[in-house]
């Protein structure tokens, strides 16, 4: 009889789950142009390693000296709710998980909770073990939400070892440990571009931006944006209204929106589904950094730096014509 009620409630699940996403998004799918994941990095040798220009030996240096610290952690019990409101204060894009010795045991990133939260499979969660309860859901704890198989680089290894695994495992941040596997710093796609700064140039914005851009509507719902983001592998969605730009979605906006009060005041029936339908321009920034196509990369580099930001839409004669982030940065100058 147990196997049959576990059955039964599994299906109700995966019922509640389909409904749901029917109701929300019937008209995602016909409005997004929706293009496959970013590409993978396409300048890798026969052997997958990354073929680096000789820019990147000139200015080597030490993984030690370079990496971010110290490093906030979290551990695997730590609540989701504690976690957003770590990341948000502190403007994080991703928390380290490690265990009560330091020992590293995984991550969870801005993507991990779009994902939990309507725009991927970890949504199973919060349907059939949470049955769309927002203070349960928000309880959860991390271990089942974040990512386990972490791309990690040793503290002894160089620079170009913790660069060529970002580049050939198309990741935004490498946790560093120590030999013990303790959690001893990170190197993020930002804090590569800081340090290779000088060399960036010699290349226009449009040799290396995406111009096949994936835009969001402001009337659509959170839920929308979650799950285009999550599909694509997009940690971003320009929001155009009538061929006119309006702002930006970004993942870290989401982690604000999820780790403020203002969830809850949208949720008040205690559902998770009700702070989802709250409309994209309600979550959205409106400042949006902007360059233009014929710019030179270090200009744009500069101006990430100077603004905070980790991409820059690029405008031509009032028009979006693509949009150019740090990991775009990274593997221009990183590569021939």
């Amino acid at each position: 009889m147990t196997k049959i009620f576990d059955a039964l409630t599994k299906a109700h699940g995966l019922y509640v789950r389909a409904k749901f996403i029917c109701n929300f998004s019937l008209t995602t799918y016909m409005s997004f142009k929706v293009r496959a994941k970013r590409r993978e990095p396409r300048f890798l040798r026969i052997d997958g390693t990354p073929n680096f220009s000789s820019k990147i030996y000139e200015k080597p240096g030490e993984v030690e000296i370079i990496a971010r610290r110290p490093v906030v952690t979290a551990t695997p019990t730590t609540r989701v709710i504690d976690a957003l409101r770590i990341m948000a204060s502190r403007g994080f894009r991703r928390l380290p998980i490690a265990s009560v010795t330091g020992r590293l045991m995984g991550i969870v990133t801005a993507m991990d909770f779009m994902n939990y939260f309507g725009g991927g499979e970890k949504f199973n969660l919060i349907v059939n073990r949470h049955g769309f309860n927002i203070y349960s859901a928000f309880n959860e704890a991390l271990e089942p939400i974040m990512t386990k198989d972490v791309v990690k680089a040793y503290v002894d290894e160089t620079f170009v070892d913790v660069l060529s695994k970002m580049v050939r495992y198309n990741v935004g941040a490498i946790p560093i440990v120590t030999r013990e596997e303790k959690v001893f710093g990170i190197i993020t796609e930002k804090d590569v571009v800081d340090h290779l700064a000088d060399k960036i140039t010699g290349k226009t914005v449009e040799e290396v931006m995406t111009s096949d851009v994936v835009t969001i509507g402001p009337n659509f719902t959170l839920y929308d944006a979650l799950r285009t983001m999550v599909s694509n592998g997009f940690r971003r969605l320009p929001v155009v209204d009538d061929g006119e730009l309006r702002g930006i979605i970004v993942a870290m906006d989401v982690v604000r929106f999820l780790s403020s009060s203002r969830v809850f005041e949208k949720a008040r029936s205690g559902d998770v589904r009700d702070f989802l339908s709250v409309k994209v321009s309600e979550v959205m920034t409106r400042e949006v950094e902007t360059i233009a196509p014929s710019k030179d990369l270090g200009e744009a580099a500069r101006l990430m730096r100077s603004k905070g930001k980790g991409s820059l839409l690029v405008i031509d004669d009032g028009e979006l014509k693509g949009i150019i982030t740090e990991r775009d940065l990274v593997i221009a100058i990183a590569l021939e």
